[in-house]
């Protein structure tokens, strides 16, 4: 049995009284308890916060090939057609031993667990044999409602082989510029029947807005160079968030970057059970801009880091320290719990992560430093 606290201990929603000590038996929490009921002798008082392991809500592991291989700031669609070019440039044995190389770091970067976004299977062994949780999304991308059904069922074979390897997954629409009604419809309505979570890149450029109000943009450029035709498509003369929101207003639904995300589309937001997912590297990297943080105060948020296609790393504390220098809209307690219990909850593993409880068997131990959060120690009890 050991007893640890430390300067502050903050449990996924907030900071504990400061006597608090942590029961710590068999690795795990066994409970909270005063420190008053025990001789100080007997605490170990580790200098800094004590908080819970984080949850990256947004990842994409299986383009850790693509670290440094995608131009900077040129914008979504082009960035796109870069991902398509450069993707296959790899066997699948190099792609695997870079993949198996992330994730490995993730437990040095104080991660306990992860949503994976997966349009393959190149990631399912590594992360059945991983130290930490995964939630693997199963990305379905077709923009032509005609073949709606025909890529549901391809993606239930993924389903099926992640099942195979005891992972955790659910479908996840692409994007509204690339998945059809029809196809966010079927995965909405699989997911719910399942009490699943879905997840969807949501407003990462200006491009796309244009794209629904059917203005020029340089989406018509990557559908070309993709040679997709979408003569079929009619714009709605309307955001791409309120065009697809109603088919995922009754879905536990991650909706991620949200950069150009307006007033109005955040207020049509219903559902407790809906998350604000944000990536501010991956912002920078690619369009050179951030969300309007001031729309989502007192919204429910969650952090990811997208993938090393659009980062140089896939640590979730630069992340969190980018909106803490960014905004102000945050505070340290609200960016901690997008960190941990929210993330968590967003995932649906909030029973085994992103909060300190009976049973908690991943702690960090971090300091808060001229507004900047900087990991000391990655899990405390491994």
């Amino acid at each position: 049995m050991q007893f640890i606290s430390a300067d502050k201990i903050f449990d996924g929603t907030k900071f504990l009284p400061e006597d608090s000590v942590l029961v710590i038996n068999n690795n795990s929490v066994k409970e909270v308890i005063s420190g008053k009921l025990i001789g100080a002798n007997t605490i170990r008082k580790h200098k800094g916060i004590i908080c819970p392991g984080f949850v990256n809500a947004h990842c994409h592991l299986e383009l850790s090939h693509l670290m440094g291989k995608i131009p900077q700031q040129t914008g979504l669609p082009e960035f796109a057609k870069q991902i398509v070019t450069n993707r296959n440039n790899f066997t699948k044995e190099q792609k695997i031993e870079l993949a198996k190389i992330q994730d490995g770091l993730f437990v040095a970067n104080g991660i306990a667990a992860v949503g994976d976004i997966c349009n393959t299977d190149d990631t399912f062994e590594i992360k059945a044999k991983s130290k930490i949780h995964y939630h693997s999304f199963i990305e379905l991308i077709g923009l032509n409602p005609a073949y709606a059904e025909k890529q549901f069922n391809s993606g239930l074979e993924l389903i099926n082989k992640a099942k195979a390897f005891n992972l955790s997954a659910s479908f996840a629409p692409h994007a509204p510029y690339s998945t059809s009604l029809e196809l966010i419809d079927l995965i909405g309505r699989y997911n719910s029947s399942n009490n699943l979570v879905t997840s969807i890149h949501n407003q990462e450029s200006l491009e796309e807005d244009r794209f629904f109000k059917g203005l020029p943009t340089n989406f018509l450029n990557l559908y070309s160079f993709l040679n997709i035709p979408i003569d079929f498509f009619k714009a709605p003369n309307t955001s791409s968030f309120q065009h697809y929101y109603s088919y995922l207003k009754n879905t536990k639904s991650i909706f991620v970057h949200n950069t150009f995300s307006a007033k109005e589309d955040v207020e049509l937001f219903e559902n407790p059970y809906h998350y604000w997912c944000f990536c501010p590297k991956a912002n920078l990297y690619i369009e050179n801009k951030l969300p309007n943080y001031e729309l989502f105060k007192n919204k429910t948020i969650c952090l990811g880091t997208d993938s090393l296609a659009s980062n140089n790393n896939l640590n979730l504390i630069e992340e969190a320290n980018t909106i803490l220098n960014n905004s102000s809209v945050f505070g340290i307690e609200e960016i901690l719990s997008a960190l941990t219990y929210n993330g968590a909850k967003a995932l649906g593993i909030e029973e085994k992560f992103g909060s300190i409880r009976v049973g908690t068997a991943f702690l960090n131990l971090i300091r808060v430093e001229e507004n900047e959060i900087k990991l000391f120690e990655s899990n405390l009890l491994g």
